[in-house]
């Protein structure tokens, strides 16, 4: 009869049929790629350069909205200011909403205390 090759099948063992093939992958498309996520698809997009109506000179897109939202707030647009103000706090480049409260108080508090002494001295120098 014949012989047959017999080859032990088991742990780190398995049957031949099911290996991988010489010079053949196991991952013949490999790792996929990470999906990118929305802050990444975004930079990428207001980072891309365009041509400013007005300026023969390129602009990230970053920029050009900046700009536009700057004219709209200089023409009183109201949203427009409101939208930059945010900016501006959530970037800490200007002075915050509170920082600018409490200065407007501290202007109105002198405003007032000198309407006081003003008041107060005229009403002395009618007295005498």
């Amino acid at each position: 009869m014949t012989e047959r090759k017999t080859s032990d099948v088991g742990y780190m063992n398995p049957p031949e049929h099911t290996r991988f093939k010489k010079g053949k992958s196991g991952n013949p498309r490999g790792r996929p790629r990470k999906r990118e996520d929305l802050n990444t698809v975004l930079q990428r997009v207001l980072n891309r350069k365009v041509r400013v109506k007005d300026n023969d000179q390129k602009l990230p897109i970053q920029d050009a909205l900046i700009w536009k939202l700057r004219e709209l707030a200089l023409q009183g647009d109201k949203q427009a200011l409101a939208l930059q103000r945010r900016i501006i706090d959530e970037a800490d480049i200007g002075p915050s909403a509170e920082e600018m409260l409490r200065e407007r108080r501290e202007l109105i508090v002198k405003a007032l205390n000198a309407w006081v002494s003003r008041r107060y001295d005229r009403r002395m120098k009618n007295e005498r």
